[in-house]
């Protein structure tokens, strides 16, 4: 039964505390989401600009989910904000949201475990450490295509790890995985060679020496810069802030435009590294969109997400005059140090205005016999007790002088000390001592070594 009061009491904690972080980074969040997606539909009126900023500028919402701990919400203008998020916090609110974070968090990582299977259950085209075949020439040269410009040779050799699995069904190409990344391309865009066309049909299908199609080299290079770039890790990134914010509209939004912008980059990138020409990726857009259905997926990134009209006006009218770019690759090269920089410096000053992961507090409260508070931390009470190594130290004559001027009824005082703060107004812990006033060693000490105790106060410290 104490297992289950300490679990009890814990469980309140969590919810009460984890609610009121995520209401204040909710606000730092939604302060950022507005201006973002303002932005985002100024650049589509416009139809220009780089689609790597757009995609870029999303990475901006993370260090806003760290705010839980800024200063900024303990000032005069904002304390009210904190009052409101500690009161809902203490109402059955929290309890639903983490409820429905739990629920949410489970049914992705179900829908990725899956996936994974699914793609287990796939021909496996190319991969590492399979033999060498026909296909595997277009394989290697379209991660050459794409690696032009590695000077270190290390997305070469993260792209090399890549296998390849075709798919008889008719979706769009997609790629996952971020130890073990992978690409599923539809049989539709690989073509036998001419034994296999001269074979029969049922002999064919082992693919072994299929070769890519020119529109599925095109298709290939797309699904690589995705890996390359690093798309997969961003989008199981921003699932899981939009699982943290599941309340919050805006990051549904937000999370659409991002995998939009991502895209776009892409599509830049497929005109800049392969020969295809606009109007020809133009036409290879328009022939995904129908002839495939859009699928789903959960932490993969597909060519194709959905066939919404202006989805597929924005990324064919984002494909004009990007053939004649010169300086792509150095804009795509300074604009990703530039974001990283930006990134750095941002969460540097969410640090530098957060309050630490914990504050053991140095002040002492002493309290009568009725636990009524008689003296907080004076200047008095400093001079005749001292903490020294968690136990208590009290020189008597500045204590006589101190508790002369309190003038306290009983036999005993209580003094607290040690205290854990996480910020203002939430805390605990920490230790008290009983004393006999008619001999100062006489000390009770009132903090039980158990651990239960130990194991909250490190989850007070840590893991919060």
């Amino acid at each position: 039964m104490e297992l289950l009061d300490t679990l009890r009491r814990f469980g309140i904690f969590v919810c009460q505390y984890g609610f009121s972080k995520c209401m204040r980074t909710a606000v730092c969040g939604l302060a950022l989401m507005l201006p973002l997606l303002i932005w985002r539909r100024h650049r589509e009126r416009g139809g220009s600009g780089n689609a790597d900023l757009g995609f870029y500028s999303w990475f901006l919402l993370f260090p806003a989910a760290l705010t839980g701990m800024s200063k900024l919400f303990f000032q005069r203008w904002s304390i009210r904000l904190h009052g409101l998020t500690m009161a809902l916090s203490a109402s059955w609110a929290s309890s639903v949201y983490f409820a429905v974070m739990l629920a949410l968090a489970g049914w992705w990582l179900v829908r990725k475990l899956l996936l994974a299977r699914r793609v287990r259950k796939l021909y496996c085209w190319h991969s590492r450490r399979g033999h060498s075949h026909r296909g595997t020439e277009d394989w290697q040269a379209c991660v050459r295509q794409v690696t032009v410009r590695d000077r270190w040779g290390l997305a070469r050799r993260y792209l090399s790890r890549a296998g390849v699995y075709v798919t008889g069904d008719e979706n769009s190409p997609y790629c996952g995985g971020v130890f073990r990344p992978y690409i599923v391309m539809p049989e539709f865009y690989l073509e036998p060679g001419p034994e296999d066309a001269r074979a029969g049909k049922e002999e064919a299908l082992d693919y072994e020496n299929w070769r890519l199609t020119e529109r599925g080299k095109v298709l290939l290079c797309h699904e690589l810069l995705h890996l390359k770039a690093g798309h997969i890790l961003w989008i199981n990134l921003f699932a899981l802030l939009r699982i943290y914010w599941w309340f919050n509209p805006l990051i549904y939004f937000c999370e659409r435009r991002m995998q939009q912008d991502m895209e776009q980059a892409c599509d830049e990138g497929c005109l800049y590294y392969t020969d295809v020409s606009e109007r020809e990726y133009g036409r290879l857009l328009l022939e995904v969109a129908a002839g495939q259905e859009p699928i789903r997926l959960a932490g993969a990134a597909t060519f194709l997400k959905d066939r919404d009209y202006h989805s597929l006006k924005n990324r064919i009218g984002n494909l004009r005059g990007k053939c004649e770019r010169k300086q792509y690759w150095r804009t795509h090269r300074y604009m990703g140090w530039g974001c990283a920089l930006i990134l750095a410096l941002a969460v540097l000053a969410v640090g530098l205005t957060s309050y630490p992961r914990y504050t053991r507090l140095t002040g002492l409260t002493l309290y009568d016999e009725e636990l009524h508070m008689i003296c907080d931390d004076s200047p008095q009470l400093r001079a005749a007790v001292q903490v020294v190594d968690g136990y208590l130290q009290i020189d008597p004559e500045q204590m006589d002088l101190c508790l002369e001027e309190l003038g306290p009824e009983g036999s005993y005082v209580y003094l607290s000390y040690d205290t854990i703060m996480k910020v203002p107004g939430v805390g605990g812990g920490g230790n008290a001592g009983m004393i006999a006033l008619e001999d100062y060693e006489d000390i009770f000490y009132l903090r039980a070594e158990t651990w239960e105790n130990d194991w909250m106060e490190f989850i007070l410290k840590y893991l919060l």
